[in-house]
């Protein structure tokens, strides 16, 4: 039921947008499917309570996207509460980080967990405003906010949780190129659009893409560990082949500049890659951790 009331809301939202907002944006509604179906599983398994009001403020922010008619001031209004929660719940983990006798890896993952959720909704907030930093399209602005939830927030979760469930060499390669992967990005799509060359840009995406087949590869080499639930593996299993076909996209979208393919452009990618790793590797992967969980609670 958890589950299902969440999805209930994310596709009543669906059916009232209508298929030409999807059709032009959406983008949109993965961040939102990232809001109502990720963001709640994925804080719980950083060991942070869902409360009633992280609720209320992913229904104001669905409410800003759909009232596309609306003035821009009032859509930043309805967004702020869910942009003011995820900022003060990341200075609040980011202020206990430095209260730890020993900072250790995990704990810095977990607190990157929290700070790409606030920036994407900080992104989600730029959007619904029209504010365009460096004078990014909107498009750009809206793609965005929906990465930070998913190959920012999702993947830190899943990153974290990795190094809890088998500290070594390969969860320790995941935990870093976490940290390093989203920023690198960011940093290389900005200096491509402050005119320097693509080469830091697409060096940054493919090294991003090589972590995250790490974490592909992990959870492959789960099946046929039985120290982890059947469900929990089937899930992974699943999740793993989205994000394989979903990073394979974005490669060829980061060697567009030096090998073009016709059909690799944005909003292809939005459809194909974006829900690929959104609905597929994010949810499925989410999900599977959440039996691992719950398994070893019910076994204690």
């Amino acid at each position: 039921m958890k589950t299902l009331l969440p999805f209930f809301a994310w596709l009543l939202w669906l059916i009232a947008a209508g298929p030409a907002l999807l059709q032009s944006n959406w983008e949109i509604a993965l961040l939102l499917f990232a809001a109502w179906m990720l963001v709640p599983p994925g804080l719980s398994l950083l060991r942070l309570p869902v409360q009633s009001l992280y609720w209320l403020t992913v229904f104001a922010l669905s409410l800003a996207y759909y009232l596309t008619d609306a003035p821009a001031s009032w859509r930043g209004l309805l967004a702020l509460p869910y942009v003011g929660l995820s900022a003060w719940i990341t200075i609040r983990e980011l202020t206990q980080l430095f209260t730890l006798p020993k900072i250790q890896l995990p704990d810095i993952v977990r607190v990157a967990a929290t700070a790409y959720w606030s920036t994407g909704a900080v992104w989600a907030l730029c959007f619904l405003t029209g504010f365009r930093p460096l004078d990014f399209d909107l498009v750009i602005v809206s793609l965005t906010a929906a990465h930070f939830h998913v190959a920012g927030f999702v993947l830190a979760v899943v990153a974290y949780r990795m190094l809890l469930a088998a500290p070594g060499r390969v969860t320790e390669i995941s935990g870093w190129g976490v940290l390093a992967g989203m920023p690198s990005v960011a940093a290389g799509i900005t200096l491509t659009k402050l005119g320097y060359a693509p080469a830091f840009e697409w060096v940054a995406a493919l090294l991003f893409v090589l972590f995250t087949a790490v974490i592909v590869a992990w959870h492959v080499s789960k099946w046929p560990d039985k120290k982890y639930t059947h469900a929990a593996r089937r899930y992974w299993l699943g999740g793993a082949f989205c994000l394989l076909a979903g990073i394979l996209l974005a490669s060829l979208y980061a060697l567009r500049f030096m090998y073009p393919v016709e059909w690799v452009h944005i909003p292809n990618m939005k459809i194909w890659h974006g829900t690929l790793n959104t609905l597929g590797f994010a949810w499925l992967t989410l999900r599977g951790w959440q039996f691992v969980i719950s398994y070893r609670l019910v076994i204690g």
